[in-house]
């Protein structure tokens, strides 16, 4: 294994050796270092489960905390080879993955905690990624940026570029909290109840900055919403802030009536078919931080380490309830408050007929002009399934610094937003962006339209979705004018990454059995106002046929729709047959 510390313990006397075990046993961390001879400390437990039952992943992590792999890294780009053996798993907690044989060089996804940057820095990240990568970016579904191509002589320098950029990789893959979500339009949106940025970012820091809050059972997520125009899909998420209108008169203790709360949505995985479910408990704005450290915390303690398929926080809370899980955590920030001589942030019941329904959604307020509360303007760009070039980059970088005060916004639906555009500058700006070879309006294919990476350059993909899904929308597009927006997720494999669950039309990626691509085609996602699971409708379908077999769906949809009927609401009047019997093998109407 590339730079792998020895583990041995030939350095230590046996009451050194007994005082680490010791103590490392007392933190509950991670096991003890092994013995000399090789055999491992049997009464070593990581939070009650014994060093020989915990899965390959949870060992790994036991003998090395994640935030040590730093001399590996150091010396596998001392080398100018790629990681091997376990260091590949832990580099991933750095968000360096080796994507091998996939795809050559390392793939970096960065960590933009609420989709926020600065246009300074997209323009030095494309200089960053021409001098030690591919040179392009992708834009993900959790509103940041990968970065692909890095060749491992570079992962060290690369790393430190990004320090120097003011963004950072840290914590961004493997079994850390996930870069951290929260409405795009936030803080300018017409009709948010608060902006939940601030919290977003300064639940980044709280993470970053916790030893304890890193290798954790699996990956978690973790979004605001902050209930206005855009969404940000929070309730696909194992925790979800949703900022709540408590009403007036309602029948709650006074000092919440007419209060904006959060409300504390869990378990969501929609790659297990779940979505987050409303908690019935609240927290003040404020209070979020401390209660995300405390629910990861109580999430670190009891997920399962011996099963990485039942590792999320949805098993946790199957097992034990979303009660149990709050009561937990409320404990947690009882004790932290009382070792710091502070007020506890408290978790709150509020009854759902105490609050104020949410505003409906605009299912595309992420896509060209719209209005922002003070009156400027934020412009939504359309990036082809979340691509750019480092020209790209560049310039709505600098359109950011001229006109849109420096502030970028990344979204779920792999594209940016330029806000705080005066009135006065709005046709330059897009102007600007169609000499970029981009466009800020999107056809209602266009705007929904998510992809993956896909066989391309993920060694789990099973058929290429960027590929298929980009020109599938322009077929589309051209054929169709819609008056409601039908969104189309093509995801490469099962971990659904591009959460095909949730599009109104899902591509699983698949192959027949003779060996060719296709997808596996579901129906009736959605998510937020949506919230519903796609059912499977049929497949494998070969990539060769999707185009035309798509096209039939749209067009006998159409044809017998009721007036003014959305794509979804028609797929969900019927049954999973009748829709077989409808579209499956339908030919694509003239």
């Amino acid at each position: 294994m590339c730079g792998t510390p020895d583990t041995t313990c030939d350095a230590f006397s046996d009451d050194q050796q007994a005082y680490l075990d010791g103590l490392l046993k007392e933190l509950d961390l991670h096991a003890a270092l092994e013995r000399p001879g090789g055999s491992a400390a049997q009464d070593v437990t990581v939070f009650g489960t014994p060093y020989e039952d915990l899965c390959g992943e949870e060992q790994s992590k036991a003998n090395t905390h994640p935030w040590d792999t730093w001399p590996a890294m150091r010396a596998c780009a001392a080398a100018g080879t790629m990681s091997q053996g376990g260091d590949t798993f832990m580099f991933k907690h750095h968000g360096m993955f080796n994507v091998d044989p996939a795809q050559a060089g390392y793939m970096c996804r960065l960590r933009i905690p609420g989709g926020r940057m600065r246009g300074d820095q997209l323009s030095q990240l494309a200089d960053a990624a021409q001098e030690f990568a591919g040179g392009y970016a992708h834009l993900t579904t959790r509103g940041n940026l990968q970065v692909r191509e890095i060749g491992p002589q570079h992962l060290i320098a690369w790393l430190e570029r990004l320090c120097a950029i003011g963004l950072t990789s840290k914590g961004a893959g493997a079994d850390s909290v996930r870069n951290i979500t929260a409405s795009p339009t936030a803080g300018f949106d017409r009709e948010e109840l608060i902006d939940l940025g601030p919290q977003a970012a300064a639940t980044h820091h709280l993470i970053l900055n916790s030893r304890d809050l890193h290798g954790l059972p699996r990956k978690f997520n973790i979004s605001f919403d902050c209930g206005g125009l855009t969404s940000c899909v929070s309730d696909t998420n194992d925790i979800a802030y949703l900022a709540t209108q408590v009403l007036p008169d309602a029948p709650v203790d006074e000092a919440l009536r007419g209060t904006v709360m959060c409300h504390v949505l869990l378990g969501g995985i929609t790659g297990h078919q779940d979505f987050a479910r409303g908690s019935g408990w609240f927290l003040r704005p404020e209070d979020t931080v401390a209660a995300s450290g405390a629910m990861l915390r109580v999430f670190a303690e009891h997920g399962d380490r011996t099963n990485r398929k039942r590792a999320r926080l949805k098993y946790v809370l199957d097992e034990h309830g979303l009660d149990w899980f709050i009561e937990r955590a409320q404990e947690q920030l009882d004790e932290e408050a009382a070792a710091l001589g502070t007020e506890p942030a408290r978790f709150v019941k509020v009854p759902e007929e105490a609050c104020a329904p949410r505003v409906v959604m605009d299912r595309q307020g992420h896509m060209g002009v719209h209005a922002q509360r003070d009156g400027r303007c934020y412009v939504g760009v359309l990036l082809p399934v979340g691509r750019m070039t480092p020209e790209q980059m560049r310039g709505i970088g600098e359109l950011s610094q001229r006109y849109g005060a420096n502030d970028l916004r990344l979204t779920v639906w792999q594209n940016v937003l330029i806000p705080h555009v005066a009135q006065g500058d709005v046709d330059e700006v897009v102007k600007a962006v169609e000499a970029l070879g981009l466009s800020t309006s999107a056809s209602s294919f266009h705007a929904g339209a998510v992809a993956c990476t896909g066989k391309w350059a993920c060694k789990y993909g099973s058929a290429h979705t960027k590929e298929t899904l980009a020109p599938l929308v322009e077929r589309l597009a051209a054929r169709f004018t819609l008056d409601a927006p039908i969104n189309i997720h093509a995801t490469g494999c099962s971990h659904s990454c591009a959460q095909h669950y949730i599009g109104d039309i899902g591509l699983l990626g698949a192959s027949t059995a003779e060996g060719a691509e296709a997808f596996q085609v579901y129906l009736g996602g959605g998510s937020d106002n949506d919230q519903g699971l796609a059912r499977h409708l049929v497949g494998p379908v070969p990539v060769t046929e999707l185009p035309t077999f798509l096209e039939g769906v749209i067009a006998i949809y159409l044809d017998k729709r009721e007036p003014g009927e959305r794509f979804l609401d028609f797929t969900r009047r019927h049954s999973e047959e009748q829709l077989r019997e409808m579209f499956v093998g339908a030919p694509a109407m003239a």
